[in-house]
């Protein structure tokens, strides 16, 4: 097998597209693609519980401590202690994140077409089956 067929290879090099089209498609809210994936999330699932949370995003816990901090910083997101469980830590957008994660979550659908749009409907159904089947 040459190197550039390695799916590993593959996977890596469409990631890094992906993250550059993403990226492209929030940096006018003042946020980096992973700080909009976040904002997301939080702007569909409402308020989560931190360890819940990077288990949807798929961001470990250092990587997702670092990203809630500048969002923090940013007055886009709250953080506060859980009710039931007081070393858990529950997560939601502020006001101000609201506005954004909702802006951030209109632009997902088109900025997704953009991407797949070489490929037809079957195609882009059967490359999304395929990836939840891999991770």
């Amino acid at each position: 097998m040459k190197p550039d067929e390695c799916v590993f290879h593959l996977l890596t090099r469409s990631a890094k597209l992906a993250t550059r089209c993403w990226k492209q498609s929030v940096e006018e809210f003042g946020v980096t693609a992973v700080q909009a994936k976040v904002m997301n999330f939080l702007w569909v699932y409402e308020e989560v519980g931190a360890r819940e949370l990077g288990e949807m995003t798929a961001l470990d816990g250092a990587t997702l401590t670092g990203v809630l901090d500048r969002l923090e910083l940013m007055d886009m997101v709250v953080r506060q202690s859980d009710l039931q469980d007081r070393r858990s830590i529950r997560v939601r957008l502020s006001g101000k994140g609201e506005a954004i994660g909702q802006a951030i979550h209109d632009v997902m659908e088109p900025s997704n077409e953009v991407f797949l749009a070489q490929f037809s409907e079957q195609e882009v159904q059967t490359l999304k089956a395929l990836l939840k089947r891999i991770g």
